[in-house]
Parts: C-alpha cells; sequence; structure tokens
C-alpha cells in the first residue's frame, strides 16, 4: 500500500462513531475506547444506556444517526440486521456519508451490499462480525481471543484487521458469498446450544430432579465437552452411547423419550443421526442398529 494511502487509511480511524450502542456496539465500544482508538460518538434507541456508555468512554451520546456519520471518520453499525439497510439509506438521504469515509456494519449474515448507499457517497465499506456473544458493555473482555469476520475494500480491510488485533481478537477474511453460510454455522454452535440446553433442562424437570440442580447441574458437562472440544476435533471428543456404540442406552432414551417428551424426540433422532456419523470405531452390526433406532435414511457426510 502506497504511503499516502496507508496514511489516509489511518486517518480513518482517528475518530470513531458507532450506531446501535447496544449488545454488540456496546462492547466493541469499551473494546476501542480500552484497546486507545478515540470513540467520539454513540447513538442507540436506548437513549439512558448510552449515555451512561458514553461517559465512561469519554464519547458523546448524539440524538440521531446521522450525527454519528457527521462526527466520525470511521462508523459502525451494530444495529439488527434488518435495520443496517435502512439507517444507511436514511443516512445517505440527509447527506451523511462521505467520499473516503469508513462504513462497516457488524452483521454475520449480511454482505456490503447492505451499505450500498454508503458505497455511493464515495465512502469504503466493510464488515466487522465478532464471532462471539456479546450482551452488552460488560462483555467487552470476550472480544480478547475470539474470532472476527472481516470483508472489506481493500484499505479498509487492513485497518479493519489491525483493529481486530489490537482489541486482542483474531481477523480472518470472509467472502460476502459466503456470509449466510458462515452465520448459520454461528447459530448452530451458540444460539442453538442455549436451545439445547433448555431441552435438557426441561427433561431434568421431567425426571424430578429440584429446580436449583436444574438449573446448574448441566453447566459442568457443557463445559467439559468444551474443553474437549478445544484439544480434539469433533470425532474425537464425542463421548456417550453412541461413540461407544451402545443400541441398548440409545433404545431407552427413545422409549422415555416417546413417554414424557414426544416434542423432543425429533430433535434427539437429528442430533442422534449427526453424532452416529462422527462415530468411527464402533462395529457395523452396532452402527446399523444405532441408524435403525435414529431413523437414519441416508448417509450424513461431515468433516471429522
Amino acid at each position: 500500500m502506497a504511503l499516502i494511502e496507508t496514511l489516509k487509511v489511518k486517518r480513518l480511524s482517528d475518530a470513531i462513531g458507532i450506531i446501535g450502542a447496544g449488545r454488540a456496539g456496546g462492547a466493541l465500544a469499551v473494546a476501542l475506547a480500552a484497546t486507545g482508538y478515540r470513540v467520539v460518538a454513540l447513538f442507540s434507541r436506548s437513549s439512558e444506556r448510552v449515555r451512561a456508555l458514553a461517559q465512561q468512554i469519554g464519547a458523546t451520546a448524539v440524538d440521531a444517526s446521522v450525527d454519528v456519520a457527521r462526527s466520525a471518520s470511521l462508523v459502525f453499525l451494530a444495529t439488527p440486521d434488518a435495520a443496517i439497510a435502512p439507517v444507511c439509506r436514511a443516512i445517505a438521504e440527509m447527506d451523511g456519508w462521505r467520499v473516503g469515509q469508513g462504513v462497516v456494519h457488524c452483521s454475520g449474515a449480511l454482505g456490503r451490499e447492505a451499505l450500498a448507499d454508503a458505497a455511493a457517497a464515495g465512502a469504503l465499506t466493510g464488515g466487522f462480525h465478532p464471532l462471539q456473544t456479546l450482551a452488552g458493555p460488560e462483555t467487552a473482555t470476550r472480544l480478547r481471543g475470539s474470532y472476527v469476520a472481516i470483508d472489506a475494500d481493500p484499505p479498509l480491510a487492513a485497518m479493519l484487521r489491525e483493529m481486530a488485533h489490537a482489541i486482542g481478537a483474531m481477523p480472518f477474511d470472509l467472502d460476502s458469498q459466503h456470509r449466510a453460510l458462515y452465520h448459520a454455522a454461528a447459530v448452530m454452535v451458540a444460539n442453538y446450544t442455549v436451545a439445547l440446553y433448555a431441552c435438557g433442562v426441561h427433561l431434568l424437570r421431567c425426571a424430578g430432579v429440584s429446580d436449583e440442580v436444574q438449573a446448574r447441574a448441566l453447566l459442568p458437562l457443557l463445559r467439559g465437552a468444551v474443553e474437549s472440544l478445544e484439544r480434539a476435533a469433533p470425532a474425537e471428543a464425542l463421548t456417550g452411547p453412541i461413540a461407544r456404540g451402545d443400541d441398548v442406552t440409545v433404545a431407552r432414551h427413545i422409549a422415555a423419550l416417546e413417554a414424557q417428551a414426544p416434542q423432543l424426540l425429533p430433535v434427539y433422532r437429528e442430533l442422534g443421526r449427526m453424532a452416529l456419523s462422527l462415530a468411527r470405531s464402533i462395529p457395523d452390526h452396532r452402527a446399523q442398529s444405532l441408524a435403525a433406532l435414529l431413523g437414519d435414511r441416508r448417509t450424513l457426510n461431515v468433516e471429522r
């Protein structure tokens, strides 16, 4: 990158603004400010919370999203996905974007087409999606050690990678055409794990386990599974009856679910089929018996 172009890009981060300073935006604001970046303007629908956050990091809570665009050289749109394009368009209609400005959304599923109105005004556009569950400013430390998917115009991409490294994250490039698949992976691992946990809690309740135990008993088990995945691939980390070919135990599970929680039986069987596709060392007759119990009518091919 030529020296003049490098200096121009570096100046993008001189004044950062965040539209949607809630869950992800609030965490990002705190992380950037703690690393020495100058966050100058914040906008959020929750005026009380954004004022507190602005005071915390030395920024200004503004009254409208266009005020962020006019104040900052680099703007993050951390709104819900459905609001990104409309907010970007509304700012463009008020001549809020300008040539050479950086405009970046934090969506996992959307490509840069959501920022087309900013690009039409001459802004550099990009995506900066932390692969992490963020729930507001207090979760900013979760960004350290997390991965960040980046898709941006070349000069801006380099600066966003540098910014990710600065907050302790690990950036990687992601092509826009694959963002939906990428985001589906994130949703299955994060959001659906929470839903699966709720299924487990429900079954403990059906088993007569006390409320106090229900609420906490499965968490160490979940942590153990995560620790196993940190050391090994899914096929090696898999434990339990399917991994050892125990069709008798799986049959008992299915009978209990049919009797007491039939709504969870399709979930059990679908995940069981996926687990069976990972199980490498069980005898063929056990695999066939498990497949029949789980209603496996096709061969599942997953990366082992």
